[in-house]
């Protein structure tokens, strides 16, 4: 039987913040924004224009969206957009962003993807990095612990009574139902729950296109059945993942924690009629933590400098609303706070498409720094009295250099602080080897803030 001829194809392609590359399955898309409210209301999704055409569009969260439509199961595929010239590459560099965020180091190649194309790529990538992660953590630091359990038990005291639940009970002639607390120690802990749940979602997802991709998905994972399989296999949402614990004094489990997390928030929706969960990554997320990494390596003097990270608390305070507004990152010296940095993804993509970035005013403008962006930046400088401020952003270039430094080329019309103050963008190439970007763009802003400290 033919589909109708204005059916949907089964799997559509988006790059980050741009519409459909099919207009005519875009269009077609849009008529049918209704199937994806879900991720519309959570912003994975925008409504915009193309040229005078309606349209929907990606924004900065990369992965894939299931859907129904036209009585059958779609996909919607949502490619990093380094991927728009050399999608192995593109991916492959998306990929190691993220992991260089939670300070891992990656090979320059990933085992599994050979021979497949599009989202049994995408997560055949991840299953196996995830895989690696878990593996390592399996050969040396696989760990049971406690898990708070609760029940009545009858005949027996098995852990801490819970002493007015059974004097209710036996006023109530139950006195042999004994309701007890207890701390299990097992492997069976709510740190492997999370761990194996991240492993199931993605069979899960890769199960619904291909059943062939989901088996060969899940064959890394099959070597680590013999430490999984007394974990029971219970539903993970995101509001279970504070119940992990291991985290906090193994740096296996914090790393593959991490990834867990994840899989599961960029899963975490609703499912309705049968429809798996989606799976999408923040971008934006990924290079802002990126860009911290390249902050921290940057301090010039470890001695005397440090990055603090943002805080719980506010940073600035606006009328009487109280609202959390921290930099990216503070620099400082035993003194006080020298720089100010911000990391900026979303409104700098619309203007830098991939092609190499010009020189002199050219440059300036392809940035594209927002005017909210600097009077952010020129608030945060004031309130800190530093005298450095700088802004971080991506570009995307597979024959460029490994970052672009444009400093003392903004000004401010009124200093923010008593004395002269230095303004700098830094903007970092995706498509180039992320630990070499990371090194040499570190050293750059590392000469620029020593200079700037002696001056």
């Amino acid at each position: 039987m033919q589909p109708p001829a204005d059916a949907l194809n089964r799997e559509l392609t988006l790059f980050e913040y741009g519409p459909c590359s099919d207009p005519e399955e875009g269009a077609k898309l849009y008529e049918r924004r209704q199937c994806l409210q879900a991720y519309l209301n959570k912003g994975w999704l925008t409504r915009s224009f193309e040229g005078e055409q309606a349209c929907l569009k990606a924004s900065h969260y990369v992965g894939l969206l299931p859907f129904s439509s036209d009585g059958g199961a779609k996909l919607l595929r949502i490619a990093p957009k380094g991927c728009r010239r050399d999608p192995d590459r593109g991916l492959l560099h998306f990929l190691q962003l993220i992991a260089l965020g939670n300070g891992e180091t990656l090979p320059e190649q990933l085992p599994g993807g050979e021979g497949q194309q599009g989202a049994d790529r995408f997560l055949l990538f991840l299953a196996h990095h995830y895989a690696r992660l878990l593996q390592e953590l399996c050969w040396r630091d696989f760990r049971s612990y406690y898990r708070p359990e609760e029940d009545e038990l009858r005949s027996r005291i098995r852990g801490r009574l819970r002493l007015p639940v059974y004097a209710r009970l036996a006023v109530r002639g139950k006195p042999h139902v004994l309701p007890c607390r207890w701390d299990e120690f097992t492997v069976d802990n709510w740190d492997n729950r999370i761990l194996w749940a991240a492993a199931r979602r993605l069979k899960q997802l890769a199960g619904t296109f291909d059943p062939q991709a989901a088996a060969l998905l899940w064959h890394p994972f099959k070597q680590l059945l013999p430490w999984f399989s007394a974990v029971a296999e219970v539903p993970i949402t995101s509001y279970d993942l504070r119940k992990s614990r291991l985290g906090r004094t193994s740096r296996y489990y914090r790393s593959a924690l991490a990834w867990a997390e994840l899989l599961i928030r960029g899963s975490d929706l609703p499912i309705a009629g049968g429809q798996v969960p989606p799976l999408v990554l923040d971008a934006n997320n990924a290079f802002e933590k990126f860009a911290e990494v390249v902050a921290r390596a940057a301090l010039p003097d470890a001695a005397a400098w440090k990055c603090v990270p943002k805080q719980g608390s506010s940073f600035l305070h606006v009328g009487q609303d109280v609202r959390s507004r921290y930099p990216d990152f503070l620099l400082s010296d035993p003194q006080q706070v020298r720089a100010v940095g911000d990391a900026k993804y979303k409104k700098v993509l619309e203007d830098a498409e991939g092609a190499a970035l010009a020189s002199g005013e050219e440059v300036l403008r392809r940035v594209s720094i927002q005017d909210d962006d600097w009077n952010q930046l020129y608030v945060y400088m004031r309130i800190t009295g530093a005298t450095c401020g700088f802004v971080v952003v991506p570009f995307w270039n597979l024959n460029g250099p490994k970052y672009e430094w444009f400093p003392d080329r903004f000004h401010f019309h009124k200093s923010p602080c008593d004395s002269n103050v230095h303004l700098a963008v830094l903007a970092l190439n995706l498509l180039q080897p992320l630990t070499e970007v990371k090194r040499e763009a570190a050293k750059q802003l590392r000469s620029w803030l020593a200079s700037s400290k002696e001056g």
